[in-house]
């Protein structure tokens, strides 16, 4: 039980300083972090969480190019929806075919939605400015679901010692 109790105040004091020094680390969208901490604890304590993070990471790139090619190719807000219906849908099913190679979907679709939280507001705001914004943007993502996995490894090992 003390185990879980000195875990359960790492997890907290973690998340705290994380939620405290979001700005310095580019990553303003902390409630990220949180969802993909609940993600990671559904895997479980015998999930592949490599794997997982993969495929996180390869939904926050395909995210980011779905935002590039929008931005690049498209018309601009507010005369773009049908292209961001196009754009998402084809991003979707790629990440659905990548799902074919043992990939989990559901981090995928995490990853993706994740890096069109934090650019999708600048694309509507000013297009422009994802030159500028786009990579602090993604890595503040990638960021935040990392975080969100070091937790989750966190609150799985409390779980762990909890009920044994």
């Amino acid at each position: 039980m003390k185990k879980a109790i000195g875990l359960g105040l790492i997890v907290g004091v973690f998340f705290a300083l994380f939620v405290l020094l979001q700005n310095y680390l580019g990553a303003t969208a902390f409630y990220i972090a949180a969802i993909a901490m609940a993600m990671f604890a559904v895997i479980g304590p015998f999930g592949d969480y490599l794997k997982t993070a993969i495929a996180m990471l390869i939904g926050v790139v395909v995210g980011l190019a779905s935002m590039i090619i929008l931005a690049l190719y498209c018309p601009l807000p507010p005369d773009n929806l049908m292209y961001v219906a196009i754009v998402s849908g084809i991003a979707l099913f790629l990440l659905v075919v990548l799902s074919a190679t043992g990939l989990r979907i559901d981090a995928m679709f995490l990853g993706w939605a994740a890096s069109l939280a934090g650019l999708y507001p600048t694309y509507l705001a000013d297009a422009a400015s994802l030159a500028t914004a786009a990579l602090p943007a993604t890595v503040g993502v990638t960021v935040s679901l990392m975080v969100g996995l070091v937790l989750s490894l966190l609150v799985i090992k409390i779980a762990m010692a909890v009920n044994r």
